[in-house]
This record gives structure tokens, C-alpha cells and sequence, in this order.
């Protein structure tokens, strides 16, 4: 695989495991997969052990780290509580870097104890600033905060309650629009969800669009009034936290290739070798990135690295295991359909390309 970041692999730290949560969340995995129980009782339980919260905010310099390995652990028993632990983590990050009141506090508090969900919908944002789109939701101020229009089309951790920090546009008529980030709160008057779709997987993590029609932000609810300068300062914890989730998906099917690779999957061998080359790459980034900070060009194409591996060894799993991976509940299944959901997951495989060549 070609990267750019070709430097040997770092041997200062590495992301830590944590095989007891990923026995933990392999049991919950199929009801979450079909939709049957949802990922709450995960992120409440996260919690509880106070990792949901550990290195916050990311400040770039080793903090993460921690978190990384317990969204990979966490991914290599369930992809979809590991994909709305990030959601959990970006609710998180986004309003530990807003201005301090009370509302605020009381937020990250019950965030950080998985008591209530929260979610970023920052991808409007991002796409934006690649010249990929506009912000669909305006925001008209008015006295004491703003009031906000639009329909974002795939928000996740959409239960009643959640906090959402989310981008909006405000109009000004004499000059350039501004973009701010704020948050709203599932259920309020104006934010309505959905229905659920029926999804290939993640049918647990209450996916779906967000319709804000005169929904009410206050000023406490302001996360930052500068949204180009708020996404270039979380732009890489974005990122790795996605890049782990897509880690801990390809190191469990690479490991469940392998232990499998014998007599006629000997054939096998050669792919299972490069894939762990690949693997082991991912990893190494991921630790090295999460004390240093890299350059941008570097995390866009690791997060495109860890996803494309994640996909290789989905399906070189189901290869080696033949038949039986075709079973709908098993999980060999299930880690392939979850990989099918990582191309699209925002940013995109076409919208990390599109960075990358600009």
C-alpha cells in the first residue's frame, strides 16, 4: 500500500488493548448489528470505567493515545459501538473547546458518563471547506442566539435527548456568510429525526437525518463563532479517532485469517503477509500521529490507509473461512457488512482522494 508516511515503524508507544471490552462488545454485537438493542447500554458502560473522557481535549501531544486503543479494542468486538463511541468522543471534544458556562458543563458531564449521547455533525463542514459543498443549515440571529434552519442527512447517536453540536451558515446581507458551530438537543421544539432507516449494519446507532425547522440555540449553546478555523483545530483527532475504529476491524479479521490459513487457505499466505504489513503501518501511524501532530496530507491519507485495510481483511477473512462466513448472524458476516459502510462513512473514500490529489 502506498503511503506518505514511509518512516519506520515507532517503537516509543503503542495503542493499548483492551481484550476484556472486546469480549465485552463481541457479546452485544449481533442485537446492535440487527438494530435489536441499540449502543447505550456500551457507552454507558464505557463510562463507568471513565473511559469515555480519558485525554480530553486531545492537545496532540500523547493524551489520546489511551482513547485510540480502547476504540480499537472496542471496534474489534463491534464496529458499530465502536463508530458511535466516536460519535460520543466528538460530542465530547467539541464542546470542551466551547466557551465555559453552565449549560456547557452539565453537558460534558452526563456526556462523559454515557447518561446521555451526544454526536458531531461536523461533515457538512468538512466538505465545505474542501469545496465539496455548502452548509445546509442557516442560522438567523436573533436576541439571545439563533435560530436555526435546515436538514442535515446523516447524523448518528440520534437518541431523544442527545446532544448534537452541529454547522450552520448566518446570512449577512452586506457582506460574506459566517459560519458558526452549535448545539441543539434531540427532542427540543424545531429538531425532529427521521424514521430509521433499515441499514446493511449499524441498525443500533440511531442513524439517520436531523430536519431543524426553527430550532432554538442559545448563546451558551455556541460552540465557536469561527467554524474554518474550529475544524482546522480538530481536523486530526477527527480523524484518528475514525482511523481507530477502522484499526480494531481490520486487526480482528486479520486475525481470524489467520488462525485459519492452514492446509488448502494455505494459498492464503502471501495476502495474509501484506496484510499485516498494512496492518501493523496503520497502527504504528496511529500512535506516532496521536504524540506528534502531522501534517495534514499524513492524517487524511491514514484515515483513507486504515480504511482500505479494514475492507482487505473483512474480505480475506470471509475467503479463508469460505461457506461458513456466509451465515447472516455469524460474525464473519457482520465484519464484512460493517466494512462496506467505511467508503462511505464522511469523509468519504472519494472525498479523502479528492484532499489528498489537491
Amino acid at each position: 500500500m502506498d503511503t506518505l508516511n514511509d518512516s519506520a515503524t515507532p517503537t516509543v508507544a503503542h495503542l493499548p488493548e483492551r481484550p476484556e471490552v472486546t469480549e465485552d462488545f463481541l457479546a452485544s454485537a449481533p442485537g446492535v448489528d440487527t438494530g435489536e438493542q441499540d449502543v447505550r447500554p456500551g457507552l454507558r458502560r464505557l463510562g463507568e470505567l471513565g473511559l469515555l473522557d480519558t485525554g480530553l481535549p486531545d492537545d496532540g501531544r500523547g493524551g489520546l493515545l489511551p482513547f485510540l486503543g480502547t476504540v480499537e479494542s472496542v471496534a474489534r468486538g463491534c464496529l458499530s459501538s465502536a463508530f458511535s463511541l466516536w460519535a460520543q468522543r466528538m460530542g465530547l471534544e467539541y464542546l470542551a473547546r466551547a466557551p465555559r458556562s453552565p449549560w456547557v458543563d452539565e453537558q460534558l458531564a452526563l456526556l462523559a458518563t454515557g447518561e446521555r449521547a451526544g454526536a458531531g455533525a461536523l461533515a457538512p463542514a468538512m466538505k465545505e471547506l474542501s469545496g465539496l459543498g455548502t452548509v445546509p443549515v442557516v442560522a438567523r440571529p436573533e436576541r439571545g442566539g439563533h435560530r436555526l434552519t435546515g436538514t442535515l442527512p446523516w447524523v448518528s447517536n440520534l437518541f431523544p435527548g442527545a446532544v448534537v453540536a452541529l454547522p450552520a451558515r448566518v446570512e449577512e446581507p452586506a457582506g460574506e456568510d459566517r459560519r458558526i458551530l452549535v448545539a441543539v438537543r434531540v427532542g427540543d421544539d424545531g429538531v425532529r429525526v427521521r424514521d430509521l432507516p433499515r441499514l446493511m449494519a449499524l441498525n443500533g446507532t440511531a442513524s439517520s437525518s436531523l430536519e431543524l425547522d426553527g430550532a432554538w440555540a442559545n448563546e451558551e449553546a455556541l460552540v465557536s463563532d469561527d467554524l474554518p478555523a474550529f475544524c482546522a483545530g480538530i481536523r486530526t483527532t477527527f480523524l484518528l479517532v475514525q482511523s481507530a475504529f477502522c484499526s480494531g476491524l481490520a486487526v480482528e479479521s486479520t486475525e481470524q485469517a489467520a488462525a485459519r490459513i492452514h492446509g488448502t487457505t494455505a494459498v492464503f499466505d502471501d495476502d495474509l503477509q501484506v496484510l499485516r504489513d498494512d496492518v501493523a503501518s496503520v497502527r504504528a501511524r496511529l500512535a506516532e500521529f496521536a504524540q506528534e501532530p502531522p501534517e495534514p496530507a499524513q492524517v487524511t491519507q491514514l484515515r483513507l490507509d486504515a480504511a482500505l485495510t479494514a475492507g482487505t481483511a473483512a474480505r480475506l477473512e470471509s475467503a479463508v473461512r469460505g461457506g461458513a462466513s456466509f451465515a447472516a448472524a455469524g460474525h464473519s458476516s457482520r465484519r464484512l457488512r460493517e466494512s462496506l459502510f467505511l467508503p462511505i462513512q464522511s469523509p468519504t473514500e472519494g472525498h479523502l482522494r479528492w484532499d489528498l490529489r489537491r
